[in-house]
């Protein structure tokens, strides 16, 4: 059986990873904070809103879809950050570098 991944675990962790709080999605969104945050407890969120998600966050919208395992944190003076040596790690590296030359 394939394990599906907790998307509301993986929108906060691509969105901690990117800095953005809560409530910055929330009113890019048009929504409350306190319902992105009931978002991030799902195990399921529709395809249309993880999509604004995504283009808010400028990420594919495939990133959300990892597995739990593939999107690993560690705590480091509290702040979360995806794990550099993970293969997620590496491609978040690469668009940040390749926006960086934009």
């Amino acid at each position: 059986m394939i394990k599906k991944p907790h998307l509301g675990r993986n929108l906060s962790r691509i969105r901690l990873y990117y800095g953005m709080k809560q409530s910055t999605l929330a009113k890019a969104l048009g929504i409350s904070q306190q319902a992105v945050s009931k978002m991030e407890q799902k195990k399921t969120i529709g395809d249309d809103l993880l999509l604004k998600i995504s283009k808010i966050l400028n990420v594919k919208l495939s990133l959300f879809k990892k597995l739990d395992t593939e999107l690993s944190l560690h705590v480091n003076n509290n702040a979360y950050e995806i794990e550099k040596n993970s293969d997620m790690g590496l491609i978040i590296e690469l668009i940040k570098r390749l926006r960086e030359k934009e």
